[in-house]
């Protein structure tokens, strides 16, 4: 009975080694059946682990070079058809099945593959205490006050020939970012609201181009935003003009221009990745003729820093090559900035070192909120960079979107308050806007 006990034991020990084998060890010819693991993200390995083989998982790769008809041709060849591309990145999108995203990590002409997951937009939820607010003493320019936007606009503008600049009233011309554009990449914007001055697609003093992601390109509309909510009112506080407010709940940078590229509420990392593409596309120096010089992102999502990810690769793209600051919003999982065990409790892009991460303080700036990210203590990288106001935060409401219909109790047809990172983040957008 021994014997035989030994002999089980000893043939599970086999088995389990031969388990262990073909996970670690690639065979003969040099490929490993369960793909390349240090070409898939961590997300992408959890996926294709939970998984069975008849679901098709949507998958962002990138080249070691740029793509070429050859290299579709083989893509098509492992079963792929190309559902998107990301030039900037020499990548593009697919969906496959488990075997075949295996398959493809152990081609020689992938860099990386990342899991194209859902992203969330950081509007605070009820659970944390996010009911919109009908305290109508809270204004838009309480905050542009505490962010020292106020400060700015008064100043006075000196020419080259040391004039001081004057409107044809004879007042002083402000200080407000008008020259300046900043891109709002978010669920879209209305841009028939009062506060945006829509008119042609570059034309106007206000919002000047407004359109919509359609999983293959950017198509122009007046509105953009037509689920949600969320991207309007994150444009209004970057640069709404208070026109239907009579100024008194103005963006930061209330004479700058404003882009809305609008992905859904159902964005993908892909999406974003898409928005960011045409930032970069139409910030290039020298060919920057409407001086986009901001993108503000209020999105993101859990899990892990890595450099490798197209999102992080093309923030510093544009902060590098165009000189473009890239604003993300540090994510509404509160903590006290002891949990740095597990995924870390901040938005993975706002930890991407080129960027600007913002944190939520209260209205009057005075305390970070509970409901605000501040990253892991001993992991300095993690931390947001700097904070602004994100509790109930006044500013542009769209029609008839979800957000909207939430906020009529308010008794204000044309703002709505709401809270989150979310709305923090074009604060400090806005500033950016300014200078």
């Amino acid at each position: 009975m021994a014997s035989s006990r030994r002999y089980i034991i000893s043939s599970a020990l086999f088995i389990q080694l031969l388990m262990l084998s073909a996970v670690a060890s690639p065979l003969a010819d040099g490929v490993n059946p369960l793909g390349d693991f240090t070409k898939m993200n961590d997300d992408l390995l959890e996926e294709l682990e939970n998984n069975d083989n008849s679901k098709l998982i949507p998958v962002i790769f990138q080249l070691n070079s740029p793509m070429t008809a050859n290299d579709e041709t083989h893509l098509a060849e492992l079963g792929f058809e190309l559902l998107g591309r990301a030039p900037l990145v020499d990548g593009g999108l697919v969906e496959g099945t488990i075997g075949e995203v295996r398959e493809l990590s152990n081609w020689d002409r992938i860099e990386y593959l990342e899991l194209d997951k859902p992203l969330e937009f950081f509007y605070l939820p009820s659970e944390w205490g996010g009911e919109p607010t009908t305290d109508a003493g809270i204004m838009m320019h309480e905050t542009t006050h505490v962010v020292t936007a106020t400060d700015s606009w008064s100043r006075a503008i000196i020419s080259p020939s040391g004039e001081v600049e004057y409107e044809i009233d004879q007042s002083f011309t402000e200080w407000d970012g008008d020259g300046t554009a900043i891109v709002d990449l978010d669920t879209g914007v209305d841009a028939g609201h009062p506060d945006y001055d829509y008119l042609e697609p570059w034309t106007g003093d206000k919002a000047i181009y407004s359109a919509k992601f359609d999983g293959v390109g950017w198509t122009e509309t007046r509105n953009s935003d037509t689920s949600s909510g969320h991207g309007t009112h994150v444009g209004g506080t970057i640069a709404g003009n208070g026109d239907a407010s009579s100024g008194r709940r103005a963006g930061v940078a209330k004479g700058g221009q404003l882009v809305a590229l609008g992905t859904g509420d159902g964005a993908s990392i892909f999406a974003a990745e898409q928005g960011l593409e045409w930032t970069y596309a139409h910030s290039i120096p020298g060919q920057n003729q409407h001086h986009i010089r901001v993108v503000s992102n209020s999105w993101g999502t859990d899990g892990d820093y890595n450099p490798q990810g197209v999102i992080a690769q093309l923030t510093d793209k544009l902060t590098f090559e165009n000189g473009v600051a890239v604003i993300f919003a540090a994510s509404n999982s509160g903590g006290s900035g002891a949990e740095c065990s597990g995924d870390l409790r901040t938005n993975v892009y706002a930890n991407t070192p080129s960027a600007v991460s913002v944190a939520a303080l209260t209205h009057d700036g005075t305390a970070v909120t509970s409901f605000s990210s501040r990253g892991c203590m001993n992991q300095q990288h993690t931390w947001p960079d700097v904070g602004a106001p994100g509790r109930d935060i006044w500013a542009t409401a769209p029609r008839g979107t979800a957000i909207d219909a939430s906020t009529r109790t308010q008794g204000d047809l044309y703002y709505m308050a709401i809270s989150g990172t979310s709305m923090a983040t074009p604060h400090v957008g806005g500033i950016a806007g300014l200078f």
